[in-house]
């Protein structure tokens, strides 16, 4: 009997192009909007919004009308279908999950929206690829390092990951030679500016972060 494949929606152009997310976790809404106006304007286009942070639905609006339709705006750390129907519903043009959630890569696929479940060994990045994702986030990827993403990849042909979780700006080459699709930064691309600190640092770190991705490909 030959399977039914799940519905699986491609990644974002922007995504494809630069090779890195921005993750915007914060312990509150204030400095999220001119954070995610910055790295925009440095040309760092994916930002991921989390629903952990409060309030982050209510930017995740605002920065839609503010910025365009060239930012490709997410919200990650969503779990469950009521989250990702919220989540759509603010905006996003992509979800992340922190684990493999069915419910929220069938909701995203459901809605064409491409979408990132999390998995960290063979078995549980593979589930979450034949599910239907778009990508798999290995997940957190410091614990096991780019190598690891390397020989999963090889037994299954056309899998594609993202690689997030203690990864620093000057490591994004590593990753994407390793054949990461894309690479999430929380902390070491903020740094100090979702604190209200140096937006100009900011830019700075995130132009390096996108010179990295595009030497290394």
């Amino acid at each position: 009997m030959t399977g039914t494949l799940p519905a699986r929606v491609a990644p974002s152009e922007a995504l494809v192009r630069t090779g890195v997310v921005a993750i915007l976790r914060a312990g509150s809404p204030d400095h999220l909007a001119p954070v995610a106006r910055t790295l925009h304007d440095a040309g760092l286009l994916c930002v991921e919004l989390t629903m952990t942070t409060p309030g982050a639905l209510d930017t995740l609006s605002a920065l839609r009308r503010d910025l365009g339709p060239g930012a490709d705006l997410g919200m990650g750390s969503v779990r469950g279908a009521r989250q990702a129907r919220r989540a759509l519903d603010a905006g996003a043009s992509f979800l992340v999950s922190p684990v493999f959630d069915a419910d929220v890569v069938d909701a995203a696929n459901a809605a064409g929206v491409p979408v990132y479940p999390a998995g960290l060994t063979p078995n549980e990045l593979v589930a979450a690829w034949d599910a239907g994702a778009t990508a798999v986030k290995v997940f957190p990827a410091s614990t096991v390092g780019p190598a690891h993403l390397k020989a999963v990849r090889e037994p299954v042909p056309g899998l594609r990951l993202m690689a997030t979780g203690g990864i620093g700006v000057e490591d994004v080459g590593t990753w994407v030679r390793a054949g990461a699709l894309a690479v999430g930064l929380g902390g070491s691309l903020t740094g100090e500016a979702l604190l209200g600190g140096d937006l100009g640092a900011l830019t700075r770190r995130a132009r390096r972060a996108l010179d990295q991705a595009a030497e290394a490909r």
